[in-house]
């Protein structure tokens, strides 16, 4: 065999590989629920749970003036976990089975990444629209508000930031929930624990230091200082971050 025809064999393999990358997306929405109806459940739920105990609670206070007495919630944040751990089951589950199909390792981390990322734009543009109801409404008549919080949502961009930190934000944690169950698979138990271990050591470092240096309040003031799009601008980078070391711990994971 030439070079020139190993090289066109080589090349055709590669492009046969990467060819698999839209199965393999459409492979993690091989159950439904797993991504889509189950997260959408929570989502209305959380959301209905939420408006239900702001209407109680307005029936309560005889006093209240909404619109100088508002309620916030984070509820928002239940889909969030749902997702996480919907992810996460796709690094126990599916990843085993897209081996016993034949599937690369690459192939399949890299259509479990865009179906996260298709997921994580769905949830953030459910986010805006939710907090464009709530805002329609006056938080349905109560100004309850689960979606509309102004720390995300009166800054640069408005609704249409906090939407897109909203699907940042999803995208990272879900790509946080696969890593767990990869790194899990890639190191076994006890080495998984001494890297969860030493990350909180870095953590618990990182506070003391804060707390030695008396710097809490610049802290806080920088927390404060800071909108939806600013917050995106550095969620951006460590979704990122987050989707290369998944993407070099699967290689040699065992499924």
């Amino acid at each position: 065999m030439t070079t020139a025809t190993m090289q066109n064999t080589e090349s055709t393999r590669q492009r046969s590989s990467f060819a698999r990358v839209p199965a393999a997306f459409r492979l993690q929405f091989m159950i439904p629920s797993s991504l889509i109806w189950v997260p959408a459940m929570v989502f209305a739920l959380a959301w209905g749970v939420s408006i239900g105990i702001g209407i109680w609670l307005d029936a309560l206070a005889d006093d209240r003036i909404p619109a100088e007495d508002p309620f916030y919630t984070g509820a928002s944040q239940a889909a969030l976990w749902c997702l996480a751990f919907m992810a996460g089951y796709a690094g126990s589950h599916t990843f085993p089975f897209s081996m016993a199909l034949s599937y690369s390792r690459r192939v399949f981390v890299l259509g479990a990444g865009l179906a996260f990322a298709a997921v994580s734009a769905a949830f953030g543009l459910a986010f805006a629209l939710a907090a464009l109801v709530e805002r329609a409404t006056n938080g349905f008549g109560v100004e309850s508000y689960t979606f509309d919080l102004p720390m995300l949502t009166e800054g640069p961009g408005g609704v249409a930031s906090a939407g897109l930190l909203a699907g940042l934000l999803c995208l990272a944690v879900m790509l946080l929930g696969f890593g767990f169950v990869i790194l899990f698979k890639r190191f076994g138990l006890m080495r998984m624990w001494l890297v969860l271990i030493a990350l909180a050591l870095v953590l618990l470092g990182v506070v003391m230091l804060i707390t030695s240096q008396g710097a809490w309040p610049d802290v806080g003031r920088w927390f404060v200082e800071q909108n939806a799009l600013s917050f995106s601008a550095y969620l951006a980078p460590a979704a990122i971050a987050l989707g290369v070391v998944d993407y070099f711990m699967i290689r040699k994971a065992v499924p």
